[in-house]
């Protein structure tokens, strides 16, 4: 037999998932693949056209050069906006699925969230594309473009960690100090500890754009109830760091563009 609180307890909803958990998931799933589709979009924008000689009849028109290798830079960050926007509308409407509706103050989080990703995907099309301008066949292109893929996410990851592990300081033991913490020594030692963890970090960040774009939705999510400032003040070296990839290659890929011999 039922009792009167039976029935209250097995009403009760369930627990609805955090805001910043749904779209730090999502958008982490979309960095797991979305440097091999940023890649597949940009790896022969120019090799392509090269190779059957389309390049060639087109700046025959009063087109110049600078408009065809700017627009073509263009309409691949506005395909990569595109899909970040559209994992940006599929977690939204699974939290209004759930009767969850985002707050204000979680809309700040949401767009750093798109934002950075959009950075990351922004990289390796900038790299696809500039190696698509360098190599005359598409294929070369997209073999050198996994081989870059490969190297700065996994090859330097790993061995920037290692050697940055090797060289750092050991972690100061408070047994030396008799246990006491908050002696001068050991807050002295443990700093220093911190902070060379923090610059074998970086390191790693600047060579690696899929670290930084880890750390940067890690610590995003980490720092929950804290302000715009706060969030921005702690996650900015890793957002230049994620920002220099697609300058340097964006600017390999207009000069090559500008200087190319199509004869």
């Amino acid at each position: 037999m039922e009792t009167a609180d039976d029935g209250p307890e097995r009403m009760m909803p369930p627990v609805a998932p955090p805001v910043e958990g749904i779209y730090s998931s999502m958008f982490l799933t979309l960095v797991s693949y979305g440097g091999i589709l940023a890649l597949a979009i940009g790896f022969d924008l120019v090799s392509k056209e090269k190779e059957s000689r389309s390049l060639k009849t087109l700046l025959a028109r009063p087109v110049v050069r600078d408009e065809i290798i700017n627009g073509k830079a263009l309409g691949g960050i506005a395909l990569l906006v595109l899909i970040v926007g559209s994992v940006l509308a599929l977690s939204t409407a699974y939290l209004l699925v759930c009767s969850i509706v985002p707050s204000p103050d979680d809309l700040w989080m949401i767009l750093t969230y798109a934002g950075v990703t959009l950075l990351f995907l922004v990289t390796f099309f900038s790299i696809a594309l500039a190696l698509s301008t360098l190599c005359r066949e598409s294929g070369s292109a997209l073999l050198l473009s996994l081989a870059v893929f490969i190297l700065i996410t996994f090859l330097i990851p790993f061995v920037t960690t290692n050697i940055g592990t090797a060289l750092m300081m050991e972690k100061p033991d408070p047994a030396a100090y008799g246990g006491d913490t908050r002696s001068e020594g050991y807050q002295a030692e443990i700093t220093a500890h911190l902070e060379q963890t923090r610059m074998v970090e970086s390191a790693i960040n600047l060579l690696s754009p899929q670290m930084a774009i880890n750390t940067l939705i890690q610590r995003i999510h980490s720092y929950q109830g804290t302000t715009l400032e706060d969030t921005l003040g702690r996650i900015w070296s890793s957002v230049v760091a994620l920002t220099l990839y697609p300058v340097v290659f964006f600017a390999v890929a207009y000069t090559r563009f500008m200087r190319m011999d199509l004869r």
